[in-house]
């Protein structure tokens, strides 16, 4: 089932009908996330559901499911990054209102009464794309020598000694000395 999402809902009421959207849309429509991306094919699955707490806040909860094309910072090849993230999300109008929302929500400030729920979607996926995209060791297409030390020793893969470069310096002080 495909739905249409509006451009701006108002949010409390929406958690007041107690309305959802569920539908995909193709990623090429999501303008920020496409400059992130090394490729903009396939589409975003998505589900946003809004409801009030037993404190009558207005919450957003929802699901985004796709396949992201990245470039590996290894290899500089295409990869997929899959994304299957489920979020919470309190409504709020001013800053001040973080404090009380729940802990195991994040905070949405809304602004002018409106909010737009194909931005929220974008944001997750952005949320999602790892600071540094690599490939598997396993499977990256570059030699394993050519892995950093520190790389090597977070990826698992065996550490080689390194020359210390400076170290020629500290015998030739040595030898000074003498």
């Amino acid at each position: 089932m495909s739905q249409r999402l509006p451009d701006f809902v108002d949010p409390w009421g929406l958690a007041d009908a107690g309305k959802r959207f569920r539908g995909s849309i193709p990623l090429r429509e999501l303008e920020r996330l496409c400059s992130a991306l090394a490729g903009c094919d396939g589409d975003v699955e998505f589900e946003i559901a809004f409801r009030r707490d037993h404190q009558r806040r207005a919450l957003i909860e929802g699901s985004v499911r796709a396949s992201l094309s990245l470039q590996c910072q290894r290899c500089l090849q295409t990869m997929a990054h899959a994304v299957d993230s489920r979020f919470q999300l309190a409504v709020i109008e001013v800053a001040d209102e973080v404090e009380r929302i729940p802990e195991h929500c994040e905070p949405v400030q809304v602004e002018e009464g409106q909010l737009s729920p194909l931005a929220l979607i974008e944001d997750e996926l952005l949320l999602s794309i790892p600071q540094v995209p690599k490939h598997d060791p396993s499977i990256c297409r570059i030699d394993p020598v050519l892995i950093r030390d520190d790389e090597a020793d977070q990826d698992g893969l065996e550490r080689e000694s390194t020359v210390n470069p400076f170290a020629v310096l500290a015998t030739l002080k040595s030898d000074e000395s003498n």
